[in-house]
This record gives C-alpha cells, structure tokens and sequence, in this order.
C-alpha cells in the first residue's frame, strides 16, 4: 500500500481530540503510526500536545489492518492516560512512566499482597 493511501486511510478515523499521522521514517523505507491529542501535562498540569507511542506499518497491511491499528493505538494511549490519572494514597501507583530498573530492584523483596486462609 502506498504511503498516500494510508493516510487517507487514517484521515477518515475520527476519536475524541485524536488526530493520526503516518509517518515515512526513511523515504520508501518503514512506517510508523502515531496520534497526537491535547491533554493535560500530569507535571505541569496546563494543556499540551501529547504524542502517542509509535505503531510500526506495513507496505503489506490492508485498509482493515491499519484502521485496527489506529484503534490500537487509540485503546493503549486511553490504558496510559487512565494509569496517570489513577490515584492510590495520593500517587500514581501504576503510573506508565515507572522506570523498569527502579521496578526490578523493588521486586526483589517480598512485595506480594496474598489472601490468607482462616
């Protein structure tokens, strides 16, 4: 599929503030798939741009194939924005900008919630 086809494609997806791009990395080279939507910045709190992650497409993909993705990207930025906004004891316990290497190192100790039988 050509590169015009696609955005024509994803100029037809309509969701909330959403709008998609796709994006040529390389001229004829591989293709990426990113929405941008305004939001609140979780420091700040004032209204900025916010950019989605990046959705890798193929020259091989069919219409349906892209659309499905765009729906993809559309369900993981609402998981992403919904984890920044869910609050326990005031902090965001499962916030999506947890560094990894921080969540190793406190998964080594027993850190396990279990029911006990009585």
């Amino acid at each position: 599929m050509r590169l015009q086809e696609m955005r024509a494609i994803v100029c037809a997806i309509e969701f909330r503030n959403y709008h998609f791009d796709v994006i040529e990395i390389v001229c004829g080279g591989p293709r990426i798939l990113r929405a941008r939507f305004m939001a609140k910045d979780i420091v700040t709190g004032e209204p900025e741009e916010q950019f989605t992650r990046k959705w890798l497409l193929s020259e091989h993909m069919t219409r349906s194939e892209i659309v499905a993705t765009a729906l993809k990207c559309v369900l993981t930025s609402e998981e992403h924005e919904a984890r920044e906004d869910f609050l326990y004891r005031g902090q965001r316990i499962f916030g999506p900008h947890l560094d990894v290497e921080e969540l190793v190192e406190f998964t080594k100790g027993a850190h396990t919630d279990v029911r006990h039988s009585s």
